[in-house]
């Protein structure tokens, strides 16, 4: 049905416009832990949780029982770029939901009693995650392998969780939060011109969020300079209790603005997309060297690219073969190229990925802000598709040579002793 882009007040709202009885709105803050600094690592993260804790006119009581009384499934989350701040609720109810997320964004008060409260709360998260050892490898992967800024983990540290005071996590909302890193969003049967009269409403004539700041931009690389590429490995990593080695490879990708962006995801689909593809038919259905492999592109090191991003089990004895065999398929994708069978498949197959993704309100929400929160461009859902859609053969045949010029980067995480 299309989406409406408009300002209300300066802020840039966009409305996703369908036919569903629930509504999405949604807060989005381009301000995740790229943007921090290592004394305050995880201070996005802990914006979130506090977000959550009481305004000028409500305690986290009264917000809780608001939300539950409107019928609202809230949530959010942080990444290295951005922080999103969701509810999902009956359509008959979404100005009342609106009226509480802005109060929330606009007259936060960050309880000093809270705020002591919530970083025992996350410290707890921390530990939680940290049971996870597949979260710990990734950890230990962004620690190693990837420039401090894009590297460290969302949640900080014990030592910065420890040390953020309610001072700096205020100074750190205040200088990235205004209207170049501000977006709300909207998914559902919603009217645009009154969603314009909701929102203008309960916006206050002044703010420190209302005011033309900075775009939060972390122009540098990704990866680290100091990675041994001579290795085999640039990263070897035990843990306790397992029974297979992870796997996994990482290049590097185009930014969500680049044109090559689609074609890049249908070649990754053509690699690791499903039962088709090359990957999963050497390793798995020739092999047996796994259950399943896959490729995936990451978009947590915008601006300047993406992440393309293998993903695997085996035994710890077939890793070697397993790493000879994959790095053999991708020097015959660069050889030979895509031919026509394959290509239909994964275009096929990176289409309806995209469709399952976004079939609920927040899954379009997310895809559509990630790209107008960060580069401005008001590109509806539809077009998205459409481009998409365009993407040829040779589009992806031109382009796979310059995805594999880099050298790949292994880790793998094995079980301690082996």
């Amino acid at each position: 049905m299309g989406t409406d882009f408009f300002t209300v007040n300066g802020i840039r709202v966009a409305n996703i416009k369908n036919s569903s009885e629930n509504t999405l709105f949604g807060i989005a803050v381009q301000a995740g832990s790229n943007y921090e600094t290592p004394k305050i690592a995880g201070i996005s993260h802990f914006s979130e949780h506090m977000f959550f804790k009481g305004t000028k006119r409500r305690n986290w009581h009264d917000i809780n029982m608001e939300f539950a009384k409107l019928g609202v499934d809230n949530n959010a989350y942080t990444s290295n770029n951005e922080v999103f701040y969701h509810t999902t609720c009956p359509k008959d109810n979404v100005e009342p939901v609106i009226d509480l997320m802005l109060d929330m964004l606009f007259n936060s008060t960050v309880p000093e009693e809270e705020f002591e409260k919530e970083r025992n709360v996350i410290i707890e998260e921390k530990k939680m995650y940290g049971d996870d050892p597949y979260y710990a490898f990734d950890s230990v992967i962004g620690e190693k392998l990837f420039v401090w800024e894009k590297g460290h983990d969302v949640i900080g540290s014990f030592e910065t969780l420890n040390s953020i005071t309610r001072d700096d996590l205020l100074g750190f909302l205040k200088d990235k939060t205004n209207l170049k890193n501000l977006l709300l969003v909207c998914c559902g049967d919603v009217d645009s011109e009154k969603l314009k009269e909701y929102i203008s409403s309960r916006i206050p004539e002044s703010h420190n969020y209302l005011t033309d700041g900075e775009k939060n931009i972390v122009d540098i690389g990704f990866f680290n300079p100091e990675i041994n590429y001579n290795d085999k490995f640039q990263l070897v990593y035990e843990r306790e209790s397992l029974k297979q080695s992870q796997l996994t490879m990482m290049t590097r990708g185009y930014s969500v603005s680049d044109p090559k962006y689609n074609a890049n995801g249908v070649v990754l689909s053509a690699l690791g997309g499903g039962m088709y593809s090359k990957l999963f038919t050497r390793l798995r259905e020739e092999l047996g060297l796994c259950y399943s492999v896959s490729m995936r592109n990451l978009t947590i090191a915008y601006p300047d690219y993406s992440l393309n991003r293998l993903y695997s089990f085996t035994s710890p004895e077939n890793v070697d073969q397993f790493v000879e065999e994959s790095e053999k398929v991708i020097k015959d994708l660069i050889k030979n190229g895509l031919d026509q069978e394959m290509f239909d498949c994964a275009k096929t197959d990176r289409l309806g990925n995209i469709l399952r993704q976004t079939e609920t309100s927040r899954g379009k929400a997310v895809y559509l802000l990630r790209k107008y929160l960060f580069t401005g461009e008001e590109v509806t859902f539809e077009e998205s598709i459409a481009k998409m859609k365009s993407v040829t053969i040779e589009d992806c045949n031109n382009i796979i040579e310059e995805m594999f010029s880099s050298k790949y980067i292994w880790a793998v995480m094995n079980p301690k002793g082996e």
